[in-house]
Parts: C-alpha cells; structure tokens; sequence
C-alpha cells in the first residue's frame, strides 16, 4: 500500500492537526468585522468549494501509484465539493440502522476499502512573511490524506469534526496543488455507526484562512447573569495565545452601539460587566458583537448574554424554569444526501420554530460552525452531541442483544477515543450561546470509555450540563460514578414505565408493571428522582403519525422535574433518484432499494417532514400540542387566555384572531382581537371580546405569528351541532325483488342490491345508472402504518387481510312505509376463530333513505382490531367530498389534536396522504355529515353526532394496494374511487420504535355498534 496505514491503527487519531480551538474566522479590520453577516465576507477566508478533479478506487490497497504526488488530473472527472461521491454515482448508497455496514473485526476494515482523490489547485498571489496559512475542513467521511505539491500535510478523522492544518511551510507563490484521499472506512467507523445513511467524501466546506503569527489562537467565554436580570458578566479566558502586543476587547449590544471596551495582555482572565442587558433566550434571541482585536486581525464573535444551570431537579435559563420542547435533526438533503447548504439549515431552523420546537439535538454529530451560529441568531437551545455511536455491537449475536451494549465503552483500548471524540465536539463550539448541554454520544452503552470521556468533559466546560443516555445501560455491579450524569434520560418509554422507574414508583399502575414485567424492565432499574429527567428521543415520527404527542405533553406538564423532550425525528431520509433530471417530480427511495446489505428498509423515512420539507400531518399535531397560548376560559362577555411563553409578553409573540361559524358550519366571520391584554410569562389575559355568539355552532380563537401571520396553534369551542339542510324527499313505493344470491329492494329512482352471502350492498343505482364499481364489502384491514409494523405481525398471523362474511341467517320485514333487511352474520377468515358476531340491520324507508346499523361481538382471544367498516368500491365520477367533521387534517383517536370540528370540503385527492412507504391515511372522523359528489347525482351519508359520528376515507387506492406497494409512485390509478365507511380506527401512537400503542386508544372493545344513514339525490346546491 502507497500509504501509512493510520486507517486501521487505533492509537493514531491525527497526523500534523493543528491544536483545536474554537471556532472563529478572523477579519482584517474592525470595520470588516462590524458589517459582516457571515464568514465568506472576511478577506481573511479563502472558499475552496467548487469544482475539484475527483477519481474514485475500489480499493485504496490496490492503487498503483502515488497520484496525489503532482497536479495531473488526467482521467480525473468534476467533483463537486462539498458533497458525497454516492450521491455522484460511485460506490453502494446504503442505508443501514445500527448493524454495522462492516465485519466487526476492530481496528481492522474490509481489504477492499473504497477511497476517492480530490485535487484541486490553491492559488496565491504572493506569500506574506508574517502571515500563516491554515486549511480547514469542517467534514469528511471517514478518514483522510492530505498533501500539497506532492508533500505529506497531515491525516485525520472523525467524520464530523473541525480539522486544521498549518500549510505554511507548503505553499509557494502561484499555482499549489492540493491533493486529499478520503477513505470510506477507518477503525473510527466502529464509532460512527449512527442511523443514516452511510455517505462519503469531503462533505462540508474546506477554506483557507490567512492569520498573522502572532495571533490569539484560542479562548473561552462565560456569561453569567444576576438574579435580578439587572446585569450581565462576560467572562473571556484567553487559553492560547501567540503574541506579545494588547488585545482589544470590544462589546455591541444588539443594535450596535458600544457597551463596553477594554485592553488586556490575555494573561489572565478579564470580566466585562452589562448593565439592563438584553438577554439571550429562544424567544427573544438578543446577539451581541465581541471584537477581539489583536493589531494583526480582529476576531468576530457572536454571544448571547444568558446562564444556563441546573436546581434541584429543574432545568433553569436566565434563573427562569423551562422545558425543552425538541427535535433530533441530522444533516439529511433528498439530492446531497449529508451535504447541506446554509440555506438548508436556515430553513429548517425557523420551519422547527414555526412547529413551537424550541430545542433540537444534534443526532448525533456535531453540526458544521454556522448551523450554531443560526441558532444564536434565531433562538433555538441546541443539545450538542459527540460523534459517537457504537450501536452495532447488540447486533453481533444475530439479535438485539442488550446484554453486550457496552462492549466497547467498557473496554479501556477505547478511552482515547472517545476523550478525543469528546474534545472535538466541545472546543470549536465552546462560544455558542444556543448550545445548553453537551451529550457524550448515542447508543453506544456505558462504561469506563464513556466515565472517562464525560471527565474530560467536566474539566472542559463546567458551565453546560452532560447528558449522557446510555448510564441506563451501565453495569450496575460496578462503582460508576453519577455526577458526570446531570440529566437522568430515556428513549421511547411508554408512561407506564416512567412512572415506574422514575415518577410514581409507588402507584399502583407501577406496582402492576413490577408484579407483571409487561414492559420487559423490572422497577429496580428506576432512578432517585434527585435531577432533571428528559426524553432524548420519543415519539417516533415514522409515516402516518406520531399518535401520542397529547399524552406525553400532559404527562410533562405534570411533573416539573420532567424538563423537555426530543421528537425523532425530523426529516424523512431519503433519496431522489431524479436528482440529476432538473425540473423532475421527485421519485423517493429507501434502504433496501438499492441492492445493499444490511439494511433496514424504510426505517430512516421516519421524520415530521418529508425529505423535501413537505409538512406532514404530524408537524401540525406538534404545532397544535406544544402551542403556547390557550384558551382557558369563556363566557358571552370576556375570554381569558393564557400565556405559556418562558420570557415572552403576550402580544410581542402573538396577536390573536376568532373564526366564528354558523349552524351550517360555514365560516361567518374572521374578527381580530385588538384589545388583547399583554401579559406576562404563565400570566392570563381576561378581557372583553365583544363577540356575538347568536346563530353561531362554534368558533376558533386562533393564535398568530405576529411577525410573519403564521398559525401558531388555536382552541376550537363546539356550542351547538351543524345543521346542513337536506333535498326535498320524494316518496316512493317499496319493491323487493329476492334471488338466491341477492336481495333489490327499488324505492323511487334509488335502487339498493344486498348480498346474502356478503351481507353488504352490491350495487346502489340512482336512475338507472351504478354507484358502485364492484360490491362492498365489511372490512377490519387496514393498510399497516409504519407504527403497525409489530401488531400487524399479529394480524396477519390471525388472517385479519383476509377476511370474508358468512350469514348465518336473514331476515325480511315488510312494513307500510319502510322494508327492514337483518343479516345474522360472522366475519371470518381461513383457519382461524371467527372475529365478529354480526347483526347487519338495513332499514329502507319511503324516502329513498337507506339506514345502516350493526351490532357487534368480538372475540376478545384475537388481537385488537385494525378497523372495522364498509368499503364501498365507487365509479370514478364522483371524485369530491364536502363534510363535517374533524379537518382540515388526518384524523384519528389518539392524532386529532390539529383538527376541529367544521364543514371542509376538497377532491378526492385532497384527502390522501403521500407517505413515501404506502399506509393508511387521510381517515377523517367525528364525521356526522359526509356527501360525495358524483356526475349529477350524490351520495348523502349522515351519523348520529351523539355517537360520535363515524370515521371515512375518500381515496384512489384500495387498503389492499396501499397495503402490497412499497413506494408511493408505484402506486396505479384504480378502476374505483374508494369510500370506506368505519366505526372506528384502531389509534396511531408510535410503535414503530416506541412503545406499545395506549389501551385507551386500542379497538378492542369486547362489544361495539354504529350507524349511518345514506342516501342518493341530485346535486344540491346550498
């Protein structure tokens, strides 16, 4: 091999790194550094992005010679930098979860490790005696080579993490030709083996920056804030200094103007006093401007006057009590897979804040520099995460092995490692304000590694609390110390269990959970409830859901030493495999798609948004769930709300707006609130409305972004049921007309055909023409969402996707103005017990009107039902629905919380949901009023709102297409529209990595019933 082997020697972390320190970009000149918005303005910075000479090797040992030596690229192609070379077209795109994509054989990687030369030429006009010149790359996966003029630079890894080399005794005047090999695969691959897709190459940007020698190379900043608010300290430790003149120090206050200026030698610590400082917070991010001048630079950088700190078991901002309202964020882009532009980050920062998010993590990687900076900016409270993750080793057994988690972080060959990784994750970053916790990692265990690296954290920061999730895991027959633990934190725990293990051990429901070990973790594992407690991950967010966002809201919002929570996650992972054809409609794919090994199929499509930001009904669930201000109270007069904002008065965050609707459930009026009390944190606002609520069903008190007009949240207030008028009926006389196989019952110009073998309608015609495209049928299956993905075991296992009725016995009763069809039926599937006892009634009045009730008997030995219903296949002309119920979204048991109940309307398309694996989706319920319009003629389906009414779908897909495609453009126009008709939906949750779905929200009453009634019109204009 050409090269030194560092890749596979694990005590060899770098080669010629410069030491690390935090991350700054100098300027030339105080004014340079006032009027700049961002890095590329520094005439310090020199952008190496671009078009680089790229050629890829299958086998970094089999290269034939040193092609990094000089500056020819013949047969060399364009490469975009930054970027992953997958995403180019070389190498495996794969997308594995925490199987390695590797043998596990530590230090060492497969013989045939994949690498990729990148060259590029720097070019520099004239060399500055007194000036250095250092290259910076801000990531590249995995490990890498540099040389430049074909001299050895330096070696080095950790695929997220600030590197830096000296290349001043390596550049010449002219043309330098810079050469870097990055390789796929490294012995710190065991230690990056974090959910995503596994991209390679130089995927962040790479720059030069010219410094003076003598300079201030690395320092350290403390803010610290009185009781009162009345003042703030900033505190400057100047840890590498590398000059021998005075260093200015000069603090902007938000507006630019002046707050103080002092001169220093640095060789000791200086404090800088704020008097009525405007504080840093998420709601009110304040940025002040430190200049730290040097003579031969000045130095920019951005802080946020706040103090972060830990009493008792509350997590306090600015001596103020909050909660972490979170998500977990990876670098993911459709088209640049782990490449992401500023603009990315930017977008997905304020799209976080429109969703009331107020915290994200890291997951789990440190970010690149400037999505710190937006955070600062935009006010987001960051959980910065070390680039750790040994998850792979509970796989080596074949299964999910918890008993071998800590075989890495117990074994001492890998404290190095880890401290390493640790130091590269807090010292570049040390100077952000919005970064208020550190994290050693993720899924990786516990042990003497991570004791150890947590240490060195301590002595790095003492500032910032340390979360570290995996001490659950530890072994607890050995001595760890807990006081590097500043969070106790958990993954994906049902309520049950946290009440078990760390709120209400004592309750009954925790006593059951011990006596029964229903959720496989015995009670002795809890924890003393003597710190803050937080959900590092929850509510996972793949497909159709998360369903119970609600319940853990209220379950925090109980217990004040449950300080915050991390949604997974938050963007789809995917990839366009029309990237490179401009203007193309997206086509999405996922692990498994592209022929790799292992691989865990769709697991990564598991985000609140889709991969190209699309919201997906559960952002707006999180939106709804987490608002900030309620309504807590009303009369004909006054209405109170109340103000959940940490730091903000009321009106600087919202102005507020009433919808008010009529007894059709049409919107009457919009009226804005004018006269909204501005109130103080946790404070209520009560004050008269002045709205006339005569004629009105219900209204919406709707609260507004007050910058931009975005919905923030709302309260929906039902007074009085909807009325919709109906078509004039025409009485007709009753005919039946009885075969073998089917029964007509003919009224006026409706026409309705029962199956006797199905119990269900084959046919509905209205003046001679048919409704339905093929029978109905009843039906408990619905296409599995992702978070069905274990239950759904159970159900196929119980034959519950093919399922078929049986009829026992019917009836026919003939009365002067009305025809009673009963059916005595099971629902049945092969091999297995019946499912349901059956009694299918159908009442067909003079009027036309077709009124359906059933009553049923579960066998309660079977599994929790999916659904039950009617599928009604119907002729494509009627494409367009108008209803009332819960809108404007999905709806279910458990993910209603975005909705209310009102009259929407839309095309059939309008109520389809495009995951990008095919499932359930687009149910509406608490629906009392649903008409389907046809060519002329509609269907009318009403349900008795005291029951409360029923749940449909209105889609182009049957359940058993959603059910076999596995993408969403796979799927194929049918030859029917689909109406399905269901008492009920088993709820959503989040099993698909989370805890098993709520017995509240689980179908599986031993009994249940409904009813709806249907009829055939013209159109009916209102």
């Amino acid at each position: 091999m050409l090269i030194p082997n560092f890749f596979e020697d694990p005590t060899v972390f770098e080669v010629n790194n410069l030491p690390r320190r935090n991350y700054y970009v100098p300027y030339a000149s105080v004014e340079e550094a006032k009027r700049a918005s961002n890095r590329r303005q520094s005439s310090r910075y020199q952008d190496l992005n671009g078009q680089w000479q790229f050629r890829y090797f299958e086998n970094v040992r089999a290269i034939d010679q040193a092609y990094w030596l000089d500056g020819d690229t013949q047969g060399m192609v364009d490469m975009t930098v930054p970027s992953c070379w997958q995403m180019a077209g070389y190498d495996q795109i794969q997308y594995t979860n925490f199987e390695y994509p590797i043998p596990y054989n530590p230090p060492y990687v497969p013989f045939a490790n994949p690498a990729g030369l990148y060259k590029r030429v720097i070019k520099v006009d004239k060399l500055l005696e007194a000036q250095d010149y250092h290259l910076h790359f801000e990531g590249i996966d995995a490990a890498f080579y540099v040389w430049l003029n074909g001299t050895f630079v330096g070696y080095s890894q950790i695929s997220h993490s600030n590197t830096e080399f000296d290349l001043t005794g390596f550049l010449q005047e002219g043309d330098n030709y810079l050469s870097v090999l990055v390789l796929k695969w490294c012995h710190g691959t065991y230690l990056e083996d974090q959910d995503k897709y596994r991209f390679s190459g130089i995927f962040r940007d790479v720059y030069l920056l010219v410094r003076p020698k003598n300079r201030l190379n690395k320092y350290k900043i403390e803010t610290t804030v009185k009781e009162d608010l009345s003042q703030a300290t900033i505190q400057v430790d100047f840890l590498d200094l590398q000059l021998q003149e005075n260093i200015y120090v000069s603090v902007f206050d938000p507006k630019q103007n002046l707050v103080a200026q002092i001169q220093t030698r640095g060789e000791a610590a200086v404090w800088i006093d704020v008097e009525e400082p405007l504080l840093w917070n998420a709601e009110t991010p304040n940025v002040y401007v430190m200049l730290l001048e040097t003579g031969g630079e000045v130095i920019r950088q951005e802080l946020g006057l706040r103090q972060i700190e830990i009493r008792g078991t509350a997590f306090y901002v600015n001596h103020r009590s909050i909660k972490l309202i979170g998500v977990n964020h990876h670098d993911t882009h459709p088209d640049t897979g782990a490449t992401v532009s500023l603009a990315d980050q930017e977008a997905d920062l304020r799209l976080m804040k429109s969703l009331n998010m107020n915290a994200v993590r890291t997951a789990h990687y440190p970010k690149s520099p400037e999505f710190y900076e937006l955070c600062d900016r935009l006010g987001l409270y960051v959980m910065s995460e070390a680039d750790i993750e040994a998850h792979g080793v509970v796989a080596l057994t074949g299964s999910y092995d918890v008993e071998i988690y800590n075989t890495i972080a117990d074994d001492p060959a890998y404290i190095a490692a880890f401290i390493d990784r640790m130091d590269a994750s807090i010292v570049p970053f040390m100077n952000f304000s919005s970064i208020v916790m550190w994290s050693g990692g993720n899924e990786s265990g516990y042990g003497v590694a991570t004791e150890k690296m947590l240490a060195h954290a301590r002595d790095l920061d003492e500032t910032r609390p340390l979360h570290q999730e995996t001490y659950f895991y530890r072994d607890r027959s050995k001595g760890f110390d807990d006081k590097y633990i500043d969070v106790w934190s958990r993954m994906y725990p049902s309520i049950a269990q946290m009440d078990a293990l760390y709120f209400e051990p004592d309750s009954a429901e925790a006593q059951e959970l011990a006596r029964t070990n229903r959720d496989d973790l015995p009670v002795e594992l809890g924890e003393t409830l003597d710190r803050p407690f937080l959900l590092c991950e929850y509510a996972h967010a793949m497909g159709n859901g998360p369903g119970d966002l609600a319940d853990y809201y209220d379950y925090m919002m109980k217990h004040p030493a449950f300080v915050g929570l991390f949604l997974w996650e938050w963007a789809d992972h995917a990839v366009n495999v029309k990237r490179a054809e401009e203007g193309a409609e997206p086509i999405y794919r996922y692990g498994g798609d592209f022929g790799e090994y292992p691989h865990m199929g769709n697991f990564c499509v598991d985000g609140i948004v889709d991969p190209d930001r699309r919201l997906h009904s559960g952002a707006y669930e999180h939106r709804q769930v987490f608002r900030r201000v309620r309504l807590v109270d009303f009369d004909a007069g006054q209405i109170s709300l109340v103000n959940g904002y940490d730091f903000s008065y009321l009106t600087d965050r919202v102005r507020v707006a009433i919808e008010l609707y009529g007894l059709d459930g049409k919107l009457v009026d919009t009226v804005d609130l004018v006269d909204v009390p501005n109130v103080g944190p946790g404070e209520t606002a009560v004050f008269d409305w002045g709205i006339d609520l005569a004629d009105i069903a219900s209204f919406r008190v709707i609260y507004l972004d007050v910058e931009n007009g975005e919905e923030l949240g709302f309260d929906a207030v039902e007074l009085e049921e909807f009325v919709v008028g109906q078509a004039p009926v025409a009485s007709g006389d009753l005919a039946i007309t009885e075969s073998a196989v089917e029964l007509t019952v003919k009224v006026g110009d409706t026409e309705f055909v029962f199956s006797q073998g199905t119990a269900a309608l084959n046919q509905i015609s209205y003046k001679g023409e048919a409704l339905l495209d093929q029978p109905s049928h009843w039906t408990i299956w619905r296409a599995p969402m992702d978070n069905d993905r274990f239950v759904a075991n159970s159900w196929r296992q119980f034959n519950f996707d093919r399922t078929q009725i049986y009829v026992n016995d019917f009836e026919v009763e003939e009365k002067s103005d009305v025809v009673v069809v009963t059916y005595k039926a099971v629902l049945a599937t092969v091999a297995r017990p019946n499912i349901l006892n059956l009694v299918v009634r159908y009442t067909i009045t003079t009027g036309g009107e077709l009124q359906v009730a059933v009553e049923a008997q579960r066998n309660t030995a079977m599994p929790f039902l999916p659904r039950f219903g009617l599928e009604l296949p119907l002729v494509k002309p009627f494409d367009f629905a108008d209803y009332i119920g819960n809108g404007p979204h999905e709806s279910y048991i458990d993910k209603h919380h975005a909705n209310y109940r009102g009259r929407f309307h839309g095309a059939i398309t309008d109520f389809y949901e495009p995951y990008i694996k095919p499932q359930e989706n687009g149910a509406r319920n608490r629906t009392s009023y649903l008409n389907i319009l046809g060519d002329g003629s509609q269907l009318v389906i009403t349900s008795p709102v005291e029951t409360d009414g029923l749940s449909f779908n209105f889609t182009p897909f049957s359940a058993a297409q959603l059910t076999q495609v596995q993408h969403r453009d796979l799927l194929q126009p049918e030859a029917s529209h689909y109406l399905y008709l269901d008492a009920r939906h088993n709820g959503v949750g989040s099993n698909s990595n989370g805890p098993d779905l709520l017995n509240k929200y689980q179908f599986n009453d031993a009994a249940f019933s409904y009813a709806f009634n249907l009829r055939v019109t013209d159109w009916m204009s209102e």
